[in-house]
């Protein structure tokens, strides 16, 4: 029985939150803070407040990726009518996915969750049978921050973020403890006390609901949004969208006619909780053509004829790429989560049976998930070999797409700043839009782009880093080349260290390689016909 969320006490921006998401379900929500901070309880809450017949389901963090995802239905085929049955995924569609810690959550886990968010499809292959079913959902989740952190490619697909932390007012803790005895004693009887609050809280959500539709956000409003969130540095669209979003929700909430600035400022925090929103950006006048022929150019792919091949290197979690991870042993089971189809056959072949049946039947156990992926780390700064160096990163990475082995993504580094272009994907048309207006020029922040692709490794992920090494923009406020050595050896992963220098030799991309544990080699040596890019193994230089 769920704690009524009209009893909730405290944590304004958490309950705003979770509001706004059941005024408009696209919303998604993530609930950061330590534990006995009342985010499960808020979270489970919620449930009661969406829209009639939205379903709201719960993700364990010990599920199998059979239940997530659906598997073979036992019954069905031991009665001798094998079929698919759907899972968590599934079940969740049209309503709300929950997950409290979520960052503990398996990688593999993750990866087929993120893979289903992005398409809204679910994809099941099982024992030759294979399904399609819908599963368009709201992703809420909860986490304490202390036990590890989201990897980003899930922290981005929330729309809402909010650090809660316990209540500092004795009044409120008190309160809220009066509230939470009184619940454990008589559930039914507290939630009949705030049965009236509830309905109340209910019945302004739903006429919250019918009022969105209706609200539309103007078209200077949309800029003034895109202009403030540029001004940042953000490359996705995400966070533009959900402030549009959020925006709408609240003015829904608040019984408004229209949406301004002011509501954009006030969900502001929840979308992006660690950017201030800054001033309107002043337009300055465009450089003359030829400055800005000069200082920036936009080059289009140069994509090699043969295929990029990417070889060697065992990665920390294993070197096979297989969807469905190595099984290892199969074990008599009459309920498996994972039916080792073999070995049960094999069971009652031996026994001489015509059909399978419960007794046969035996569990597979695998190890862990082998997906790879590479990170681009790419120098976009201006040089006399910049035209080179990018047209052949863009080719390059396309053509690996293309090829459907692994995930890629892209960290590019000019002027000031490095960022992630693209995030990790095997969607082409995402990185051909990420790639098609991507510029070069400007000073070369090498240590900044390391600390990024630092942040965006695991024991899964090779490295690719094409630059010259010439180091001019500090990062933390030292010396740019000291600051990015030291930053190259607290890389760990396997790595190539691709080097593009011209003119007067001073070989730091070698010495970057040589930090790194990485191989080294010459772009310029590279020809169409030589694209193979070999890997150390791990341990080795």
């Amino acid at each position: 029985m769920n704690y009524p969320f009209a009893a909730l006490v405290g944590q304004p921006q958490m309950r705003q939150a979770l509001l706004l998401a059941a005024c408009d379900p696209s919303l998604s929500v993530l609930l950061e803070g330590e534990k006995g901070s009342a985010k499960t309880t808020a979270a489970r809450a919620l449930a009661e407040l969406l829209p009639e017949g939205a379903p709201f389901v719960n993700l364990p963090i010990g599920t199998s990726e059979e239940r997530l995802l659906g598997g073979l239905d036992l019954d069905k085929a031991l009665a001798g009518q094998p079929a698919l049955k759907p899972g968590l995924l599934s079940q969740a569609h049209g309503g709300v996915l929950y997950c409290d810690e979520v960052n503990l959550l398996p990688p593999h886990l993750t990866d087929a969750l993120l893979d289903v968010v992005v398409s809204g499809v679910g994809r099941l292959e099982r024992e030759g049978f294979s399904l399609e079913y819908p599963a368009r959902f709201v992703l809420l989740a909860s986490m304490n921050p202390e036990e590890g952190r989201l990897r980003p490619q899930l922290y981005d697909r929330f729309a809402l973020k909010v650090a809660v932390r316990g209540l500092a007012d004795p009044a409120e803790r008190a309160l809220a403890l009066a509230r939470r005895l009184a619940f454990e004693a008589d559930p039914a009887g507290f939630r009949a006390e705030w049965a009236e609050a509830q309905a109340a809280l209910k019945q302004s959500l739903a006429e919250a609901r019918g009022r969105l539709a209706r609200l539309a956000l103007g078209e200077e409003l949309l800029l003034e949004i895109s202009q403030r969130v540029a001004a940042l540095g953000v490359p996705s669209l995400r966070a533009d969208l959900a402030l549009a979003k959020a925006a709408r929700a609240l003015a829904a909430w608040e019984g408004r006619e229209g949406v301004d600035w002011a509501l954009v400022e006030a969900v502001w925090p929840l979308v992006l909780p660690e950017q201030p929103s800054p001033p309107p950006p002043e337009a300055p006048p465009p450089p003359p053509p030829e400055a800005r022929e000069a200082l920036e150019q936009v080059l289009p792919p140069k994509k090699p004829p043969h295929p990029l091949r990417l070889e060697g290197g065992s990665l920390r979690q294993g070197s096979q790429n297989h969807p469905h991870g190595e099984a290892v042993r199969a074990v008599p089971e009459p309920h498996p989560e994972r039916l080792e189809l073999r070995a049960s056959l094999l069971h009652a072949g031996l026994r001489g049976a015509e059909r399978l049946e419960r007794q046969d039947l035996h569990a597979r156990l695998e190890v862990g998930r082998r997906g790879q992926r590479l990170l681009l780390v790419v120098d976009a700064s201006g040089s006399l070999a910049a035209e080179a160096r990018m047209a052949w990163a863009k080719g390059a990475l396309l053509s690996l797409l293309e090829g459907g082995s692994e995930e890629v993504g892209l960290i590019t580094f000019r002027g000031l700043e490095a960022r992630l272009t693209l995030p990790f994907t095997r969607d082409q048309e995402a990185a051909r839009r990420a790639l098609e207006h991507l510029p070069t020029g400007g000073r070369t922040p090498l240590a900044a782009a390391l600390a990024l692709a630092r942040a965006h490794l695991d024991g899964r992920t090779r490295l690719v880093l094409v630059t010259d090494g010439r180091a001019n923009v500090p990062h933390q406020g030292g010396d740019p080349w000291a600051e990015a050595l030291a930053l190259a050896q607290s890389l760990q992963a396997p790595a190539v260290v691709l080097d593009v220098e011209e003119g007067p030799a001073l070989g730091r991309a070698r010495a970057l390689a040589q930090a790194m544990g990485a191989r080294y080699a010459r772009l310029s040596d590279l020809s169409d016909h030589a694209l193979l890019l070999r890997f150390p193994e791990e341990g080795s230089a």
